[in-house]
């Protein structure tokens, strides 16, 4: 993850489906066998864990059998995680993430062995489904251990609703704030498109029909240039391996009309996009591991630093020096914009700063929404050393919200972060449908205050 590349936990092709966790041995098996096609990745990942199980149980003849490329790739990674560990021994993340690998190794006591020593830490760490441990969901001690990890957890006041977005199949997934007009800017996955909503909670469409829209994910508002940013991409759908398209679209918020589009034709999928006090873009591309940068003037985004330097990269922020701070696996790197060379932010034992999805800027410190390693939570990283490492976390909003089905993003206004409590990223399908779409409810989006 940094220029070093000590850090080699698992990466995520889609963090937004919160599959970030898992993707490890996804991205792993998927090197040994078709590195080139990273749709692949998330059936990879899904399978790895229940293979696996199926594994465990089959007759000691079959276990003599030459390991599968997806046992092979967990293995090694296995191994990775242990030689981190042993540089980070009270990294408590890092343990999860081995239980997650023992699971997909079919080794269920190495797993609730990492799982207890968990227990107690107020690490903030909860299991969700669909992160890798599904093969042992149902198992009882699992869950008396998941429900210890989840009351470990102390329950913030929940935060009251900002609006509500009423079409329950939008699938949202970025939010942006327009200061100048008052409203908010929201894109979606499933309609392909960009809502405006108003200060009286109105909605209506931005883009237009015609702006060649594909999945859109992350957003970002360049207020001093009265430019929106929009990731667009077809990265994780089954349409990638026909045709991959990944492109920042801008639209002048002024005119309220698209007036560029930059084609990234080497990302495999972008996520997030910021913008820096001199106009500079990035956007993280999450599959590769990959950060991209456009400077003013130029036609096209370009790798920034290493490839593959960033695992896990999702959620991105720039300070007001023009730093930039870009989510990782096991936490948040800090990189240098000179050069583009990343290290992670060193922390305390206490914190648990990987699997952020969105993450901003903030009065010196850093929000973020965090949703793979719990099924939900918004934190405010303190920072210290002129923003070199992380001091301490505070949780602005605990897993417990009501509303929280899998929160993705917000957007800093009026001292609140404003989140997009439940998106249903997890529903959307890689052919392009809902999956239970008759059960989806209208997003709600939440004001979670910037202090407790």
């Amino acid at each position: 993850m940094r220029r070093h590349r000590r850090d080699d936990a698992p990466s995520g092709i889609h963090g937004r489906l919160r599959l970030a966790l898992a993707l490890f041995l996804g991205a792993a098996a998927l090197a040994a066998t078709a590195a080139d096609d990273a749709a692949s990745a998330a059936s990879a990942a899904a399978g790895a864990s229940g293979a696996s199980a199926a594994a465990s149980d089959a007759a000691p003849a079959a276990s003599a059998a030459a390991p599968t490329p997806a046992q092979l790739a967990a293995r090694a990674s296995l191994e990775r995680i242990r030689a981190l560990r042993a540089q980070r021994p009270g990294d408590g993340l890092l343990a999860y993430y081995q239980a997650i690998t023992h699971v997909a190794l079919g080794e269920r006591e190495a797993a609730i062995a990492e799982l207890k020593s968990l227990v107690g830490r107020r690490l903030g760490i909860v299991p969700t489904p669909g992160t890798g441990l599904d093969a042992i969901w149902n198992d009882a001690e699992f869950q008396s251990i998941r429900e210890r990890l989840a009351a470990d957890e102390p329950r913030t006041a929940d935060a009251p609703e900002s609006f509500r977005l009423a079409d329950p199949r939008l699938v949202p997934e970025g939010i942006a704030w327009d200061a100048a007009r008052k409203r908010f800017l929201v894109g979606s996955i499933a309609r392909r498109k960009i809502v405006a909503i108003d200060q009286r909670g109105r909605t209506r469409d931005f883009s237009g029909a015609d702006d060649g829209l594909d999945t859109v994910l992350g957003l970002t508002v360049d207020a001093r240039r009265r430019l929106l940013y929009a990731v667009s991409t077809n990265g994780f759908e089954d349409s990638a391996r026909i045709a991959r398209r990944n492109a920042v679209v801008v639209y002048d918020l002024g005119r309220g009309r698209r007036v560029a589009r930059h084609e990234v034709a080497e990302a495999l999928q972008l996520n997030d996009v910021a913008v820096a006090a001199d106009g500079t873009l990035y956007v993280t591309d999450s599959a590769a591991g990959s950060i991209w940068r456009m400077r003013p003037g130029e036609k096209k985004p370009a790798l920034f630093g290493a490839a593959g330097a960033a695992r896990g990269a999702n959620g991105i922020a720039v300070a007001p020096d023009g730093t930039v701070y870009v989510t990782l696996s096991t936490g948040i790197g800090r990189v240098d914009p000179k050069d583009g060379s990343l290290v992670r932010l060193a922390q305390p034992d206490s914190v648990v700063s990987g699997g952020i999805d969105g993450l901003y800027w903030h009065e010196g410190d850093l929000v973020g929404v965090q949703n793979s390693t719990n099924p939900g939570r918004v934190i405010r990283l303190r920072l210290g050393d002129r923003g070199r490492r992380i001091d301490g976390l505070v949780v602005l909003q605990s897993h417990h919200h009501p509303a929280f089905v899998e929160p993705t993003t917000g957007a800093i206004a009026d001292g609140a972060i404003h989140v997009l409590a439940n998106t249903y990223v997890g529903a959307y399908q890689p052919d392009g449908s809902l999956r239970d779409a008759a059960k989806l409810k209208p997003t709600i989006v939440l004001a979670v205050p910037l202090r407790r």
